[in-house]
């Protein structure tokens, strides 16, 4: 199967793994819809490939996929694996994400959207699995390129509805599928974490492995155990009934806002490449 050119890449969590997606926006033109693509790590997840116009009407070449789909039986880490070696072989440079979160303080709360500068990581999961023994930096983990295009659409977005954004928080990633106890939150509370859930990693690591810019905004959907007496399961589900399509726009609106030419300095903190990395498509 030939692999797909695109430089850009959609992953969609609360916003676009339920009712939301982006083909249900009319300016997207789609190419081909849940492909399953095989890998040196395996068959990757449903991708969609569609192209947009960005907002100086220059089109762009996406790849979508819903991180909900990597549930199979083959594993999270295994999917990502495959995911992340078909990114590096389509010229995948800039990689927008989106998903739900848990606030482990009561700082935040549901509703908000959170744009995190830095993270924890609490899962077996580690970089270095596309290229053995390939070191990459972790500074300024985020792009602050990407981190910037979702502000500003963060902020139109939570004016519009009469909630809050921040573009600063540590987010901390957890193993799961079980969710966390109230003393383990209580204990990413201590070591500075922000919000919670199972996403982020490995994606924010595997992409600077490929020498992509990556940068996520989440939805908090509720309060993590033991921050608050109780939390409504029914108030989470509405959030995501309500907000889901809407969230999924504003991550989709900021990859369309991102400059042609990137001017972070995320490539830098890439081990020079190695072993014929070359991308084997031409991305537009």
């Amino acid at each position: 199967m030939v692999v797909p050119a695109a430089r850009y890449a959609l992953l969609g969590g609360s916003g676009t793994g339920t009712q939301g997606s982006p083909e249900g926006d009319g300016r997207v033109e789609l190419v081909s819809r849940d492909q399953v693509y095989p890998t040196d790590f395996g068959n990757t997840p449903p991708v969609t490939h569609f192209r947009i116009s960005d907002d100086d009407g220059r089109p762009r070449s996406v790849l979508f996929v819903r991180p909900h789909d990597v549930t199979q039986a083959t594993g999270r880490v295994a999917q990502s694996l495959a995911l992340f070696w078909l990114f590096r072989e389509a010229g995948v440079r800039r990689i927008v994400a989106e998903s739900g979160t848990a606030s482990i303080t009561q700082h935040f709360h549901p509703r908000d959207l959170i744009i995190p500068h830095d993270f924890l990581d609490f899962t077996r999961q580690h970089g270095g699995q596309l290229v053995p023994g390939a070191a990459v930096s972790m500074r300024e983990p985020f792009c602050p390129d990407i981190r910037e295009a979702l502000w500003q659409r963060s902020r139109k977005f939570a004016a519009d509805k009469a909630t809050r954004v921040f573009n600063r928080a540590v987010h901390a990633t957890v193993e799961g599928p079980r969710l966390e106890t109230a003393a383990e939150v209580a204990a990413l509370a201590r070591l500075g974490g922000d919000i919670i859930s199972q996403t982020v990693t490995p994606d924010v690591y595997l992409a600077r492995e490929i020498g992509a810019c990556f940068a996520t905004v989440q939805m908090v959907l509720n309060y993590a155990e033991g921050v608050r007496p109780e939390w409504d399961f029914e108030l989470l589900r509405a959030i995501v009934r309500e907000g889901a399509e809407e969230l999924g726009g504003v991550a989709l609106d900021a990859l369309l806002a991102l400059p042609d030419e990137p001017g972070c300095r995320c490539v830098s903190y890439r081990e020079p490449a190695e072993r014929g990395e070359v991308p084997t498509a031409v991305a537009t």
